[in-house]
């Protein structure tokens, strides 16, 4: 797992040479363990490398023949492409030049072969052509801009904005997006002129242009039988997965939040592994319930062993300014702020960690889709604003959902289910655009790879193509992995609701809800849609209304994003001591 950056050029710039050389420093946590690169005339690559496969040997750019690559990610059915492709005389063991092979022998099209998590850029020197591409999943993540010399890009949009003193402004249609639902969407983000190569994409660019965009859909892969799921299906399908997930020459661990994917996670690990796991997990202030001997039980059951994160309130507040500057992008998933502190403390011991992101929109987990398969209220939409309830600020954020409703559109003409609408909206934005972007964000601030065994192709071929009624039934979402679970773990209660990451926020923001009217109607990046008596009535409101703790939870968020990356606040203080510099 790495970090990439560099340039397509249309005219040669010394000066932007130089400096395209010192976008490494802004992705030096991404590769701690070495630095490389590659330049031409009118090309150039940087690498930023966290050694996890061929340690000694990986070494990147790899340069081949006619082939120049930087690779951010992991390619793992690299031990079967090459034992198929024979042809192709190989540099490195590393992983990464399995890419290499497959255009080699195919080209362009040989990407849809690969199997694993990657964001690259591949220069070929026949053609005079750059490559940028993503996995299908969006697991690793790639922005680019244009300047007048041509394109640069890299894998966090930080080492773009600090590349020139250009101004990179807000994008008001993406922060309406994100006000309302918590991220951006699609190939835009919320700075102007930077966009995102989209899941799946592969961008042509010649001369720092981009000459063509070809997108990979997973829906196009083979489906399975819709109907029988039986015991062997699944075990073969998921222990496969969990087995190449491991394919590491570095100690690896488990990030457990207790639900059902990380269960399914660390059953297969145990099965799979002669050592024991050792699994992290967080335990939050006044949980009322006792997880200390529930996980001594499942020690002794599954062969892990527990190492339990306290995060409290203090934790919150004090931990938000921090995370808002290191998720790059804004992205108000509370969940951050313990993986945050989940990633540091295991950082410590290990570089890479397996964690069961993508089993809800795998499995049919989510509420969302439980109570949408009600047939009284199908025709519900597939999103929700934060802001649907409060009329008075909802009225001034006109226009959020335009990409969303495109895309809304699209999916209703797919020949698939009713809930397999559903999930394939979350699949091509809930999933990229949050969840993938807290787990690469969190782990990669410490030089950390997170690796998701649940988003996967073959387990998604598998398993995303079943039948409705295979995931929802008795008002069950993940109803086969539920039975699954419960008939191979008879001491976990597999269709207990879920706790995982939650922080309860409900309380914790209400608390401080004095504070946060005095100081949040003052911050100028809040007026940009509202008035100062609208944010003050909002916080207010947190006193009668439940429904004003998450839009509140989007501007407290936003404004510590925007105080930290346009403000250059100190990082150091508490949410409270930045605000109240900033006013």
């Amino acid at each position: 797992m790495c970090g990439i950056a560099g340039t397509s050029l249309n005219k040669l710039d010394a000066k932007l040479g130089q400096d395209v050389l010192k976008m490494s420093n802004f992705l030096s946590h991404r590769g701690p363990d070495d630095f490389g690169f590659f330049k031409n005339h009118s090309i150039s690559l940087i690498h930023t490398r966290l050694s996890i496969i061929d340690v000694a040997g990986g070494k990147q750019p790899i340069e081949n023949s006619n082939f120049v690559i930087a690779v951010n990610g992991e390619i793992y059915n690299d031990l079967e492409i090459r034992k198929k492709i024979k042809n192709y005389k190989y540099k490195t063991n590393s992983d990464s030049e399995s890419i290499l092979a497959v255009y080699n022998e195919f080209g362009i099209d040989g990407f849809d072969k690969l199997r694993g998590m990657y964001a690259f850029a591949l220069y070929d020197k026949k053609n005079n052509q750059l490559i940028l591409s993503r996995d299908e999943f969006g697991i690793k993540p790639l922005y680019f801009t244009f300047l007048n010399e041509g394109l640069v890009f890299s894998s966090e949009i930080q080492a773009i904005v600090n590349l020139r003193k250009k101004e990179y402004g807000i994008n008001k249609k993406k922060l309406i997006e994100f006000l309302q639902i918590q991220y951006c969407s699609g190939s835009e983000t919320i700075y102007k002129d930077i966009f995102r190569v989209r899941p799946g994409e592969k961008l042509i660019i010649k001369k720092g242009k981009i000459v063509k965009s070809l997108i990979t859909n997973l829906l196009n892969l083979k489906k399975k039988n819709n109907y029988l799921v039986s015991e062997n299906y699944i075990n073969n399908t998921l222990s496969e997965s969990i087995n190449v997930h491991q394919r590491s020459e570095v100690p690896y661990c488990l990030f457990f939040s207790g639900g059902i994917d990380s269960m399914l996670a660390m059953y297969f690990m145990s099965k799979l592994n002669l050592s024991k796991t050792k699994a992290y997990t967080v335990k939050f202030e006044d949980q009322t319930e006792n997880p200390e001997g529930y996980l001594k039980h499942l020690s002794k059951k599954l062969n892990t062993e527990f190492l339990e994160i306290s995060f409290g309130k203090d934790d919150f507040w004090d931990s938000l300014p921090f995370a808002a500057k290191k998720i790059d992008e804004p992205v108000a998933d509370y969940a951050i702020l313990p993986t945050f502190k989940l990633a540091k403390k295991a950082s410590q011991d290990f570089k890479v960690a397996l964690t069961g992101e993508g089993g809800d929109e795998l499995f049919g987990g989510y509420g969302r889709y439980v109570s949408h398969m009600r047939p009284l209220i199908k025709k519900k939409k597939y999103f929700k604003g934060s802001f649907r309830k409060l009329n008075y600020l909802q009225k001034k954020l006109k226009g959020w959902n335009f990409d969303l409703d495109r895309v809304e559109k699209n999916i209703l003409n797919l020949p698939i289910s009713n809930l397999q609408r559903f999930q394939w909206f979350d699949y091509q934005n809930w999933l990229p655009n949050d969840l993938l972007v807290k787990l690469d964000r969190c782990l990669m601030t410490y030089g950390m790879e997170g690796r998701t065994p649940l988003v996967d192709k073959k387990v998604f071929e598998n398993f995303f193509f079943l039948s409705d009624k295979n995931k929802i039934s008795n008002g069950y979402g993940k109803f086969f992995i539920r039975n699954f679970l419960k008939n191979k773990l008879d001491f976990y209660d597999s269709f207990k609701k879920k706790k995982g990451f939650t922080v309860p926020i409900e309380n914790w923001i209400p608390e401080k809800r004095k504070i946060l009217e005095e100081f949040l109607p003052k911050l100028k990046c809040l007026q940009i849609f509202f008035s100062s008596d609208d944010i003050l009535r909002l916080c207010k409101s947190l006193g009668y209304k439940k429904s004003a703790v998450k839009p509140l939870w989007h501007l407290i968020f936003f404004s510590a994003w925007y105080l930290v990356n346009f403000k250059n606040v100190d990082i150091n203080g508490s949410f409270f001591d930045i605000i109240e510099e900033a006013v």
